[in-house]
């Protein structure tokens, strides 16, 4: 069941992401430890937040996709068609625009963010990791299209979500509790484990529902954005954050479900929405470029504020588009799934 106004958050989600990048450019708390200016301190810790909702609404919205279909198989093929193009495209963008370019920008220009990684080599695994959304193993994304380390995440969840559909299922709530245990014992072995119980969260409010009493929805609303937006209050990037982020993502998602807010069914959030995802894997190298060609006389802040409308423009294309080529190409693999 398509709900419009989560069509207009992810629109808002995505722009927000591709704000916390132009901070990005400049800062990366494990490259610059110095702390960054307010702009900086406020933008950078819009990223994690909106891909904290992003994985729980991608676990609502997959985990009813995967209910609909009559086989394990069907719904990997058709997660492969939804994921595959437009990843690809991104992966793409990284290594023909966005390494190219950024080995032209001088290294003293932005030595915090993330241009560096685009300057190191690429190892077989990245290069593996980009073809099979990580099936291939993990890969730093950072030395490709920074942004696409998630798309591995959600390959790896897209996998698990025949399971975490069961489990919800037949445990209802109580399914977080083996998945919380078992993420926190395999976690050190592989990290992005740690982000699989936030899909589970997202499939057992799609498939276990909760409703809450319309007075409730504005607290719920505000306590579950003061829980996503923790990082601003405690100043870190730890990622045992994403637990209770992810509990405030779930709060944010009942309460935008049931309230509709006018906002995000406004014409702009919903076309915004429609191109979420061709934003979300396109925006780096867009910024990129204009970095290297604006930067010398703007700065790379000025530089990558003004790449936001071309980020739009070609996120818009690519939309309109819509990567026939990949897309036939996807169907010959798996024809007849739709």
């Amino acid at each position: 069941m398509r709900i419009p106004a989560f069509d207009g958050l992810r629109g808002v989600l995505a722009l927000a992401v591709v704000i916390s990048h132009v901070s990005a450019l400049t800062y990366v708390p494990w490259v610059a430890p110095a702390r960054p200016d307010l702009f900086g301190y406020l933008t950078w810790h819009l990223g994690a937040p909106a891909v904290d909702v992003f994985f729980v609404l991608s676990g609502y919205v997959v985990a009813l996709s995967c209910a609909r279909y009559p086989g394990v198989w069907a719904f990997y093929a058709a997660r492969v068609r939804r994921l595959y193009p437009l990843a690809l495209l991104g992966a793409l963008l990284g290594l023909l625009v966005a390494r190219p370019v950024a080995a032209l920008i001088p290294e003293h220009v932005a030595p915090g963010g993330l241009l560096p990684f685009l300057r190191e080599g690429l190892h077989g695994i990245d290069v593996m990791g980009a073809l099979t959304l990580g099936l291939g193993g993990w890969y730093d994304a950072n030395r490709l299209n920074p942004p696409l380390w998630t798309m591995a995440v959600e390959t790896y969840a897209s996998v698990l979500m025949p399971l975490m559909v069961v489990s919800a299922r037949r445990l209802g709530w109580r399914a977080l509790i083996p998945w919380l245990l078992g993420s926190a014992l395999l976690t050190p072995l592989f990290w992005p484990v740690l982000l699989m119980p936030a899909f589970l969260l997202g499939a057992l409010l799609a498939l276990r529902p909760v409703t809450l009493p319309r007075p409730a929805l504005i607290p719920v609303l505000v306590v579950g954005t003061v829980t996503l937006l923790i990082r601003h209050l405690l100043g870190s990037d730890d990622a045992l954050l994403r637990w209770p982020a992810a509990l405030g993502a779930g709060l944010v998602l009942l309460a935008v479900r049931d309230l509709n807010p006018a906002g995000l069914l406004s014409g702009p959030a919903q076309w915004l929405g429609e191109r979420s995802f061709a934003l979300y894997v396109t925006h780096f190298p867009v910024m990129v470029v204009f970095v290297w060609l604006l930067g010398p006389a703007l700065g790379v802040r000025a530089s990558a504020l003004l790449a936001v409308p071309a980020c739009l423009l070609v996120a818009h294309a690519v939309h309109a588009v819509n990567v026939p080529f990949f897309r036939r190409a996807a169907r010959r693999v798996s024809p007849g799934v739709s």
